[in-house]
């Protein structure tokens, strides 16, 4: 069995997601998977490199304004019979309300 290696809990967020690649200019759309107050989970159409740089807008259903947050994929894995992945990223700084 794989030792868990969060740091905090997890819930549920299935909610829209926007981010980029930290640098660029262009955001790709997606739906979250899981939150918690240190990173986030989500699945993307594209790989994204262990260790990029993500900026991230988010918007949770409990906040009226978009959330952005900078965050460094942690893990990629490739989703079974998809050309998606399942990323998850840790947060570099507090999250803000834009």
């Amino acid at each position: 069995m794989e030792e868990e290696k969060r740091i905090a809990p997890r819930v549920l967020f299935d909610s829209a997601v926007r981010y980029r690649q930290k640098g660029f200019q262009s955001y790709s759309d997606t739906v979250g998977r899981d939150i918690s107050n240190s990173g986030i989970g989500f699945i993307s159409n594209e790989f994204i490199p262990k260790n990029s740089k993500l900026v991230f807008e988010l918007h949770p259903p409990w906040h009226v304004e978009p959330i952005q947050a900078v965050a460094e994929v942690v893990w990629v894995s490739s989703q079974p019979y998809s050309e998606r992945f399942k990323i998850g990223a840790k947060f570099l700084d507090p999250i803000m309300a834009s």
